[in-house]
């Protein structure tokens, strides 16, 4: 555990915050629907196999994990068998785009209404200066007294920006997007991004010339629930949304994105997984119920995309800086109510076991 148990006295503060935006949230289906559930639809890409090594894939050099021989193994969809797509005795080696985007069409031909089968491709930033920072003084000290101040007098980490390595990240998943759909690869049909600063940076860089050059192209939307764990860390504290605008001009902004100073963010607590999961449920929620897109981006953070993941079914697979994974999401309209969550304690940062300055 990163974080310790505080007292029983504002205990909950973070969690109470989350719950209530949440229930502020207007998100509401434009229908009769009353809940959403999502589960991965497995078999399209390595990141989605059991046996795939996060930490040494390499998504870029993978044609994104692209299967070359794909299948929906026996799965039936309202009782209608999918045929089995093998393109193994293929000669070509690119990458099977075009049979991907036919197979996702053919699942949301053959659905019910209340059924719709997306792809979301979750990027995570590039490098930051609070990840040198990080990497520098050890995760330790990073969390019990780095990372609650705004800089070390040489670096500033608040709200923290994409470093050189950073930017070059950024650049190579320009030129794989830009590789890739030379292939056939879906473009997006819709652009997310978390409010912060490395995430929107990373999403610019990514997309400057593919698709935010062209005359009449998508707005990436900034949407507040899509940021790292709340609290504590001053590189998670997001700028007001003047500053954002600023510096973002080819964004825009989800509709109720709250002005001023962060309204989420606490120096003193912060968010527990399972708060943080129930807000990126309720992201995704926002999201579907108002975004017919078919093929979709969001820009966000480890934090960020770990949730989404456990939110989905997918399997567990942490990103490195920069990195990029790919998921096919099933995302199911019910007339039933969601559960009722009880949500774990806040933390707080943990006392340092050692000296966190370096000697003079």
């Amino acid at each position: 555990m990163l974080f310790s148990t505080p007292s029983s006295l504002s205990i909950t503060f973070l969690s109470t915050l989350i719950i209530s935006s949440i229930a502020q949230a207007t998100w509401a289906p434009k229908t009769k629907w009353e809940s959403i559930k999502y589960s991965t639809v497995t078999g399209f890409f390595a990141q989605d196999l059991p046996e795939t090594n996060e930490d040494s894939f390499d998504y870029i050099s993978s044609n994104f994990g692209l299967l070359d021989n794909f299948k929906l193994k026996s799965r039936h969809l309202e009782g209608v068998l999918i045929e089995e797509r093998d393109v193994t005795t293929s000669t070509t080696k690119k990458p099977r785009w075009r049979e991907f985007i036919q197979a996702i069409k053919k699942l949301n031909k053959m659905t019910p209404d209340n059924v719709q089968y997306k792809v979301l491709f979750l990027a995570r930033h590039g490098q930051g200066f609070h990840n040198v920072a990080e990497s520098y003084y050890t995760t330790h000290l990073w969390d019990c007294y780095w990372s609650l101040l705004d800089g070390n007098g040489t670096n500033r980490w608040d709200d923290a920006k994409v470093t050189p390595s950073g930017i070059l990240e950024a650049e190579k998943a320009n030129l794989a997007w830009k590789q890739q759909l030379k292939y056939g690869a879906p473009l997006p049909q819709s652009f997310y991004s978390s409010p912060l600063s490395r995430a929107a940076e990373t999403l610019e860089i990514t997309w400057r010339d593919i698709t935010l050059n062209k005359r009449n192209y998508v707005k990436p939307i900034i949407k507040e629930k899509l940021r790292e764990t709340l609290g504590i860390h001053t590189c998670d504290r997001r700028p007001p949304k003047c500053e954002i605008a600023r510096a973002f001009p080819k964004f825009t902004f989800e509709k109720g994105f709250a002005e001023g100073l962060d309204p989420f963010w606490d120096p003193i607590h912060r968010e527990p997984n399972d708060a943080k999961n129930l807000r990126l449920k309720t992201a995704l929620d926002e999201i579907f119920s108002n975004d017919d897109a078919t093929f979709l981006t969001i820009s966000g953070h480890s934090g960020t995309i770990s949730s989404i993941l456990e939110v989905i079914g997918h399997r567990k697979f942490r990103l490195q800086t920069g990195g990029m994974i790919p998921t096919v999401v099933r995302v199911e309209f019910l007339k039933t109510p969601a559960p009722t969550t009880t949500l774990s304690p806040s933390g707080v940062a943990p006392r340092c076991t050692v000296d966190p300055t370096p000697a003079a």
